[in-house]
C-alpha cells in the first residue's frame, strides 16, 4: 500500500486503537503501523492550509459518533492559539518534526501560561484531557495525527489580543477564524 485511501481509513478500528493506547500513548505509532499507518504514508496525504492565518492544514481522516481522527500539516513555526477540545479526550502523535506544547489556565478574566513549554521530539505522543487549554508549535515544520474521543464539539479558542473566548464550529481548527460563520459564540472578558 503506497498511499492510504479514504476507504482504508474507514476500515481501521479507531475507537479500539484509542482505547488500547490512551493509557500507554507511546504505543500508538507501533499500533498504527500494524494497520499500515505511518508517518511516510500520512505525509503523502497531508495538506498545507491555503490560509496564512491558520497554523496548519486540517484534514479529517475519519469521524463517526465515537471518534474523530485529524491530520495536521503545520506551517513553518506556526503556533495554534490557546484552545481546548470541548468535552473530548485525545492523543496527539507528533509524526514529523519536533514540537513545543504550552499549557494555560483561564482565571479571573486572564489567560495565564501554566508553566514552561514542554518539548516533544518527533514520534512522541501526548494525551489531552477535556479540561486542558494548550497550544502547540513546531520547531520548524511538522505533521501531527490527532485522535479524539468523542469527536471535537464546542471547542473553545482564546483570543488574547481581543480579550474574548470563542466557541468555534466543529470543522474549525485551533485558530481565530477569519470566516465569522465558523464562530458559534463569543464571550468578552
Amino acid at each position: 500500500m503506497s498511499e492510504l485511501s479514504t476507504k482504508q481509513f474507514c476500515e481501521i478500528p479507531w475507537l479500539k486503537i484509542f482505547t488500547q493506547t490512551i493509557d500507554q500513548p507511546q504505543a500508538l505509532p507501533a499500533v498504527l503501523a500494524g494497520y499500515g499507518v505511518d508517518a511516510f504514508r500520512l505525509a503523502q496525504i497531508a495538506q498545507e492550509s491555503p490560509n496564512k492565518s491558520e497554523a496548519y492544514g486540517r484534514k479529517v481522516l475519519f469521524k463517526n459518533h465515537e471518534v474523530e481522527v485529524m491530520l495536521a500539516k503545520w506551517s513553518y513555526k506556526a503556533m495554534a492559539v490557546p484552545h481546548n477540545h470541548g468535552s473530548s479526550q485525545g492523543l496527539i502523535w507528533f509524526a514529523r518534526g519536533n514540537f513545543l506544547e504550552q499549557h494555560y489556565r483561564f482565571q479571573s478574566a486572564n489567560l495565564i501560561q501554566s508553566e514552561a513549554a514542554e518539548f516533544y521530539k518527533e514520534n512522541q505522543v501526548v494525551t489531552i484531557d477535556s479540561s486542558d487549554i494548550h497550544s502547540c508549535q513546531p520547531e520548524s515544520t511538522g505533521m501531527s495525527l490527532h485522535i479524539y474521543c468523542p469527536p471535537i464539539h464546542d471547542m473553545k479558542v482564546w483570543d488574547a489580543e481581543n480579550k474574548r473566548t470563542l466557541i468555534v464550529a466543529d470543522e474549525c481548527g485551533a485558530w481565530i477564524p477569519e470566516n465569522t460563520d465558523l464562530i458559534v459564540s463569543e464571550k468578552k472578558w
